[in-house]
This record gives structure tokens, C-alpha cells and sequence, in this order.
């Protein structure tokens, strides 16, 4: 136990402007809630509803040109990038900067993305709480897969369970995160059921149409049943995304390890479920994922030099080659391979 007011004590730590608002916009709330009630209501009801809501602007992830690394061949480390042999069964590389691939294998392919749902559950969290707002720990929290050492009533603000949640990928954070949203947002379908559908909405929104999640976990339904699919393609498109508009999300995920406070001054410590952290240069943010259905499953952005992002996604992958898959591609671009 530590007194200490601090949330969050980083033991190794390593950014584009924002381009929209910092908060989710009333409208869309309001289009969650009105989403939620179409079964409850008739067609024409609902669509009148709609036309109650006031015009909204959406941010859409922009589509990557399919760039083959022939066209590039001057650069001696894209050549090496053509070579590159993974095991994940999809894979998209993406320079943000140029907003073209730099390498792709099944890009379009759906998959279960296991915890890469957590930057979904932040990124939603971020919109539509306050940093700093006061969340109580539930039952149903303590009670999900894995454990974070949380106990039922203990209280931390938001930002705390969000960092906590995609450097450790706590099932419990992740949870805790979504049912105190979901709580505010109202409806008849249960708290959590309300926020993963307003999940769904904000990807829509993005024009990220291939990603569709059932719970804030990305933890399997059932042993045919994922918690969350989508392309490796539209995982970097998420990612760019924070990375664009809220890069302090991912910042928590390029520590080494953490510890966050609750209210009463006891902390919980993790450490990062991505091991080689330590061995990206530059890096910006972090995500792993595993799960019987999915496999292993890694997102990462870093900085490939002169303020140039790239982002690298592979789904589908093992529990250990995820992480040999993206150093393999991350090493194929820096120039570093053998």
C-alpha cells in the first residue's frame, strides 16, 4: 500500500494535433440512444427520431492506396520489407505521414482482434467521460477473466483504468470502463450492452466497416464466438486515428510497467504485455491481444524518423510470433534486418 496521490508512476517512459473536438459529439450520443430504441420503436417512428437529431460531422479514417513495394524500390529497406515472411495470418504496414501501405498480406481479411478491442473501449471512454471522473469498480468487473487484483467498490477516475487497461490489458479495467459509460448514456439494454453498441456506432462513423465488437474485452463469447472481428487494415486505421486526434491514450502503452492509485491511496502495479517495447525505436503506442480464437494479435505506431508514424498490425498470428512478426516488419522499414 502507498499513500502516494500520484495514479500513475511510469518506470520507463520513451504527436500530431488534434483534428477534432476532444469530446464526442452530443449528437452522436443522442444517435446511440436513438439506435438502442429502434427495436423498441417502428420504422417510421425511428426514422422521424433521426430527423430530431441535429446535422452531425463525422471524422472518417482515410483508405490507404494499395502501394506495391515495387513502386519503391529505390529503398533498400522496402525491398527487404518485400521479403519479409510472417506468421499472422494478416498483416497491414501504414505510413501515415504518406497515407499509403508499405506492406500488406490479407489486409481486408476478417478476424477476432482479442484485446485490440481495448483501444476501442479507451478511445469511446475518452470521448465521452472526463479524465477525471470517479469510477467505482462492480462486481461484474472483478468477475471477468483474468485477474487485476481489483476488488469490488474500489474507486479510480477514468484515465487510470484506461491507462491500466492497455498497458496490462485488464479485462477488469476494460469493464469497469465501459459499464460506468454505459451508465450514463441510459437505456433499456443494460449498461455495457449500451456502450459496446456505442462502439459499434463510433466505427461506423469512422467508415472502419469491418470492425464490429460484442463486449469492451475482445475476451472469446464462447469457443466459436470472438468478442470482436475486424481487418488488419481497419486496426491501423483506428490507430492512427487516436494517434492523430488523442495521442495521450497510447502514451500509458509505451511504458515499461505502471501502478495506478485508487481513492484510498493503495495502487495496483503491471507491467506491459508487450515485451519488446524496449526494442521498437520511437515507439508511440501499443496494443496486444490474445485469445483461443483470435491467436496472438499486435498493433503498434512508431516513429520511423522526421516526424514520420507508421503503423503495423498482425492479426491472426501465435502467442509468441506476434511480437517476431511486427520486430521482423518494424526492422524491414528502420533498415536494422540482417
Amino acid at each position: 500500500m502507498n499513500s502516494d496521490n500520484n495514479y500513475t508512476i511510469p518506470d520507463n517512459e520513451t504527436q500530431e494535433s488534434p483534428a477534432v473536438a476532444r469530446r464526442f459529439p452530443a449528437a452522436l450520443q443522442l444517435g446511440i440512444l436513438a439506435t438502442l430504441l429502434l427495436g423498441m420503436l417502428g420504422t417510421a417512428t425511428y426514422d422521424s427520431l433521426l430527423r430530431t437529431l441535429p446535422p452531425q460531422i463525422t471524422a472518417t479514417a482515410p483508405s490507404a492506396p494499395l502501394v506495391t513495394l515495387t513502386e519503391e524500390s529505390e529503398n533498400p529497406a522496402l525491398q527487404k520489407l518485400a521479403d519479409i515472411k510472417i506468421r499472422g495470418q494478416a498483416a497491414y504496414v501504414y505510413d501515415v505521414k504518406a497515407k499509403k501501405a508499405l506492406y500488406q498480406k490479407n489486409p481486408d481479411t476478417v478476424l477476432p482482434l482479442a484485446s485490440i478491442t481495448k483501444l476501442m473501449t479507451a478511445l469511446l471512454t475518452h470521448e465521452l467521460m472526463a479524465d477525471d471522473k470517479t469510477i467505482t469498480i462492480p462486481a461484474s468487473a472483478v468477475a471477468q477473466l483474468g485477474n487485476s487484483g481489483f476488488v469490488a467498490e474500489e474507486r479510480f477516475t477514468s484515465q487510470a483504468l484506461s491507462d491500466y487497461a492497455l498497458l496490462s490489458s485488464s479485462n477488469d479495467a476494460a469493464f469497469a470502463l465501459a459499464a460506468a459509460v454505459g451508465t450514463t448514456l441510459g437505456g433499456d439494454v443494460g449498461p455495457t450492452d449500451t456502450f459496446v453498441a456505442g462502439m459499434n456506432v463510433r466505427a461506423e462513423e469512422l467508415g472502419l466497416t469491418t470492425l464490429k465488437f460484442y463486449n469492451p474485452t475482445g475476451l472469446d463469447l464462447s469457443p466459436s464466438k470472438a468478442g470482436a472481428l475486424g481487418s488488419a487494415r481497419d486496426v491501423s486505421f483506428l490507430m492512427e486515428y487516436i494517434l492523430v486526434n488523442y495521442p495521450e491514450i497510447l502514451e500509458p502503452s509505451t511504458f515499461t510497467a505502471t501502478r495506478i492509485y485508487d481513492e484510498a491511496g493503495s495502487y495496483h502495479a503491471a507491467e506491459n504485455t508487450n515485451p519488446n517495447i524496449s526494442r521498437i525505436p520511437n515507439l508511440i503506442g501499443s496494443k496486444t491481444g490474445y485469445t483461443d480464437l483470435a491467436g496472438g494479435t499486435l498493433t503498434i505506431a512508431f516513429d520511423a524518423g522526421f516526424n514520420r508514424p507508421i503503423i503495423v498490425t498482425v492479426l491472426g498470428s501465435t502467442f509468441d510470433e506476434r511480437f517476431s512478426d511486427v520486430l521482423s516488419l518494424v526492422r524491414a522499414i528502420t533498415g536494422t534486418i540482417e
